[in-house]
């Protein structure tokens, strides 16, 4: 969810696979060349770095307060704060990372998820 939040919509191919130190590495694939790289460690945060190298943190974890602040604005408004499309796709990319690891990390596109999911 962290590496989706952070690049956005346009997901094309994901892998899912184990570093050396047995930690979880998925890396997703975007429209427009761009490449986003998830690496599991400890606690809330990460970093973002663009092509230039330059670091951002991100994901600090700020407790529940914010996501109650949402919820109490959509049931107010009746406006999600997020797109169904983009949950949509952010679900098909996390299935998209465990279909990888089924297939003992071969890549998987997200019209393939979305494709089964229409079937089911």
């Amino acid at each position: 969810e962290s590496l989706f939040t952070v690049m956005g919509t346009g997901c094309q191919t994901v892998i899912r696979r184990t570093t050396p130190e047995g930690l979880i590495e998925v890396e997703g694939n975007w429209k427009g060349g761009r490449t986003g790289i998830f690496r599991e460690g400890k606690g809330y945060s990460g970093v973002a770095r663009n092509s230039k190298g330059e670091e951002v943190l991100v994901g600090a974890y700020e407790g529940y307060a914010p996501l109650v602040a949402e919820v109490i604005k959509f049931f107010k408004t009746k406006q999600p704060p997020v797109s169904a499309t983009e949950t949509i796709e952010l679900f098909a990319f996390m299935e998209a990372a465990d279909e990888s690891k089924r297939r003992k990390g071969k890549l998987v596109t997200l019209n393939e998820v979305l494709a089964k999911a229409e079937q089911e």
